[in-house]
């Protein structure tokens, strides 16, 4: 038979498989043998007839022009082969190094954000102290009647525990009262990043220092809003 096992030359009718699949089952059923595929590619897997898996279990040596493998049982019993094979390798090629951040403060100790939300823009100071808030020069509770805008805007000091730690100048213009509150308070996540590095991690579990890049769409012609129309009436 020159080596050629006769249960390969059976029927060579097209696999009903796919071609990944294909290549799976072939290798699996090698494998399960005790031999592993020394060259095994997608265009020779595709190629495989199907009286292959029914091969007996010993060397496969077939011909190149309708399988290209080679499998035999003696390349799985050493392993010798595989004990040095990254010594070459140069595992540290292509790293980048990770750049640790740095504290920005100004010489007067503040650490300075900005913030945006809708059509409104803040710009924060933030400096140790005894947690006094103000805005646009009036105190936060003065400006902020809503209960819900000030927890909105103290946020950041809750997530990293530094609340009554820092005393905050904030200044903010455009735009209502909600979207004054949250652009103040991407505004202090990026102050509280830059004064402590290490809040970063905390902060951006909780989406903080992320940009709410939403926008009222535009009235449209012929429709009450932008996408609200006018009620139909039949008659």
């Amino acid at each position: 038979d020159n080596g050629i096992c006769r249960t390969t030359q059976v029927s060579t009718a097209p696999f009903p498989w796919g071609p990944r699949r294909r290549m799976r089952a072939i290798r699996s059923v090698m494998l399960a043998r005790g031999g592993i595929p020394a060259y095994l590619s997608r265009a020779s897997a595709s190629m495989a007839p199907p009286a292959l898996l029914l091969a007996p279990r010993r060397p496969l040596s077939i011909n190149r022009d309708r399988l290209d493998l080679n499998v035999t049982s003696d390349e799985s019993g050493d392993m010798d082969m595989f004990d040095d094979w990254g010594s070459d390798l140069d595992v540290t090629a292509g790293r980048i190094e990770r750049q640790l951040r740095e504290k920005k403060i100004d010489e007067t100790g503040a650490a300075r954000g900005q913030g945006k939300r809708k059509s409104s823009r803040a710009s924060v100071k933030i400096r140790e102290g005894t947690g006094d808030i103000t805005i646009n020069g009036r105190m936060h509770v003065e400006y902020f009647f809503d209960m819900h805008h000030r927890a909105k805007m103290l946020e950041p000091f809750e997530v990293t525990g530094t609340e009554c730690r820092f005393d905050v100048e904030a200044e903010v213009k455009g735009g209502g009262h909600n979207g004054q509150s949250e652009a103040i308070r991407l505004a202090i996540s990026k102050a509280l990043q830059n004064f402590e590095p290490d809040f970063r991690i905390k902060l951006k579990r909780e989406q903080l220092l992320r940009t709410d890049i939403r926008r009222v769409q535009p009235k449209k012609w012929g429709k009450t809003k932008a996408r609200r129309a006018w009620q139909w009436v039949k008659r």
